[in-house]
This record gives structure tokens, C-alpha cells and sequence, in this order.
């Protein structure tokens, strides 16, 4: 095993890592992107029940 052989393995393992923290990346913004929806869809649904609550009784 020679010097070029060394490079080309760390080369190798460090674009797999990089391929790796990119993947991350994209995982969490997904994840947070969709957490973002469920909140204002969870939001939503609560403001339309107590909109509906409030206009069931008449105060």
C-alpha cells in the first residue's frame, strides 16, 4: 500500500462522510418543515373549534 492509495481511501471516506452530514441536512429541514405544517394545521383546528364554540352560545 502507497501514499496514493491512502489518499484515495481517505478521499473516499470523506465524501461518503460529506455525503452523509448533507443527507442530515436535508433529513432535518424536511423534518422541520413538516412539523411547521402540523403546528399551523393544529393551530387552525383550534381557532375554527373555539370560533365555532363561541358561536354556538350566545353570550
Amino acid at each position: 500500500m502507497d501514499r496514493s492509495d491512502e489518499r484515495s481511501a481517505l478521499a473516499w471516506i470523506m465524501s461518503g462522510t460529506m455525503g452523509a452530514v448533507v443527507a442530515a441536512g436535508l433529513g432535518k429541514v424536511l423534518i422541520e418543515r413538516h412539523r411547521a405544517r402540523a403546528l399551523d394545521q393544529m393551530r387552525d383546528t383550534t381557532e375554527a373549534g373555539e370560533q365555532a364554540e363561541a358561536e354556538g352560545h350566545p353570550s
